[in-house]
């Protein structure tokens, strides 16, 4: 009877090990699923851009921690849903991180438009420093490592850099600088206060003589988004 016994016991702490087994790797599997689904994105292409060092194509689903790299004449965009999306231009490479309260990376080189909605932060690291907005209002932060240092542009609200110990404020529609220019002299990325002051008949002038396109595609993008000339960014990215 005391060996039935024993053997009863081994057969019923076995069965049971097999279901707590079973009932851990469930939870973790749903924990995990959950989690995945928070932190998922979709890739939109223009031209070559891979993922992860894979070709990439439009509609792939994207996750956090992932590096996206374009080449000449492509770019990228990755929509976040309601945690906005970042825009990367030409021959530009970014380890591209997300969660629920934050959207930014890691940009090693080239261009990148990081658009967040309010409640959601933005934090881009360059070889030079950190651009950062808080997420108190609605944020678009351009990043640009293209000229050998690290440029920042806001819109719509100020944004910040940091660099070492130092600290600088980016308010909405200027662009500030961090780190030695290697390169040549580059076109500024904000155009903020290029109409302000400007009346109608002045810009109708600009426009006829041929000057005033760059003008007319800011105020057209103004009317359709509801905002201010001033608070466009113009950069040399074309999604």
């Amino acid at each position: 009877m005391s060996r039935r016994t024993s053997t009863m016991k081994k057969m019923l702490t076995v069965a049971l090990m097999m279901t707590v087994g079973s009932f851990y790797s469930l939870v973790t599997t749903s924990a995990f699923a959950q989690t995945s689904q928070k932190s998922a994105g979709e890739l939109s292409v223009t031209g070559s851009v891979s993922m992860n060092g894979t070709s990439a194509i439009s509609g792939a689903t994207i996750f956090s921690d992932s590096k996206i790299k374009t080449s000449r004449n492509s770019g990228a965009t990755i929509n976040l849903g309601k945690l906005g999306r970042v825009q990367l231009g030409p021959e530009s490479e970014m380890v591209v991180r997300f969660n629920d309260g934050n959207v930014g990376g890691n940009l090693t080189s080239g261009r990148a438009v990081v658009s967040a909605p309010e409640g959601v932060s933005i934090s881009v690291v360059t070889a030079e420093g950190i651009a950062s907005a808080d997420g108190k209002q609605a944020s678009t932060v351009t990043v640009d490592v293209t000229c050998g240092n690290t440029r920042v542009a806001s819109a719509r609200s100020n944004a910040k850099v940091t660099s070492g110990a130092k600290v600088e404020t980016v308010a909405a529609g200027s662009e500030v600088s961090v780190g030695a220019q290697g390169g040549p002299r580059c076109a500024r990325l904000s155009a903020a206060g290029n109409t302000q002051g400007l009346s109608a008949g002045a810009i109708a002038a600009l426009i006829i003589a041929g000057v005033g396109g760059g003008v007319a595609g800011i105020i057209a993008a103004a009317q359709s988004d509801n905002v201010t000339p001033s608070s466009i960014v113009v950069s040399g990215f074309r999604p």
